[in-house]
């Protein structure tokens, strides 16, 4: 079972370097907050990600995320854009994101209380439209002929364990997603000459895709304000929907990895107690 799981893991990365990508999910930062108090407040932006949590009580907290991609920035007349254009970490021909909330519950431990767990449930939405590799604005075709869109619906479960200081962080995050894709559009041409292609992206929408989103976050700095950087992956986990779907057609349509770098906040009364050395 272990083994069968790595390998999904190390086929998704590779099909997400070498796959023609047409993303339609594309997942969004973990926000792995590590409160450790009552009115504790932490947030995080990147370019893309815009996360915040809060403590309402010593062990319960809520928190609010929102992502969105601006794609499309390529689209100038005077530039090629049917070249091959499949970057592993930035999705450049995706555009859309998602809002989220969630509440959970967290408990510092250890002699110190520098460790922290804790997991969160949560609900989202939102939505993608991507352009298909055979779309060229040299060609002044209407690019809408060549888009793919979809909605979607999310719920997750996300524990975390991580070390908690004033200078650094270092958290690993599992958090398990259960999308559901709706609404899925296409233009004219996004398939033209591609019907299986065609028909494996309409049959996305016939059941909830399970995902697998481990993530490993580091912050580094000095008490209130920190760097943050995130590895997360993406797999999914309907091995039943293997049957159905070829497992590499099926793939392009996720985004399996994701890195993001940004700044941290954190509002806390603990760090008052931090003496300087």
């Amino acid at each position: 079972m272990k083994f069968s799981f790595y390998t999904a893991l190390l086929c998704s990365v590779v099909i997400g370097i070498t796959s023609c990508n047409r993303h339609i999910y594309v997942p969004n930062q973990v926000n792995a907050p590590m409160l450790k108090e009552q009115f504790e407040f932490k947030g995080s932006v990147t370019p893309t990600n815009l996360q915040t949590a809060f403590a309402v009580t010593d062990n319960i907290g809520i928190m609010a995320n929102g992502q969105y991609l601006y794609g499309f920035n390529y689209l100038d007349p005077t530039n090629d854009n049917n070249s091959n254009n499949n970057d592993l970490l930035v999705s450049s021909r995706t555009r859309g994101g998602l809002v989220e909330g969630a509440v959970g519950f967290f408990k510092p431990f250890g002699s110190s209380k520098k460790m922290v767990f804790d997991v969160y449930a949560g609900y989202g939405g939102g939505g993608f439209k991507t352009l298909t590799r055979n779309y060229n604005s040299n060609d002044g075709t209407n690019a809408n002929d060549y888009m793919i869109k979809n909605r979607f619906s999310k719920v997750f479960v996300q524990p975390s364990i991580g070390f908690v200081n004033h200078i650094v962080e270092t958290i690993f995050t599992s958090r398990f997603s259960m999308v559901n894709f709706y609404d899925s559009r296409l233009g004219v041409k996004a398939f033209e000459g591609d019907d299986a292609g065609k028909a494996d992206f309409m049959r996305i929408n016939e059941k909830p895709v399970a995902f697998y989103e481990p993530a490993f976050t580091v912050r580094v700095g000095y008490k209130y304000v920190k760097f943050q950087s995130q590895l997360q992956f993406s797999v999914p986990l309907n091995s039943d929907g293997f049957n159905d779907y070829n497992y590499d057609n099926i793939n392009q349509y996720f985004q399996q990895v994701t890195f993001t770098m940004g700044v941290a906040v954190d509002l806390a009364h603990w760090y008052d107690h931090v003496r300087r050395r």
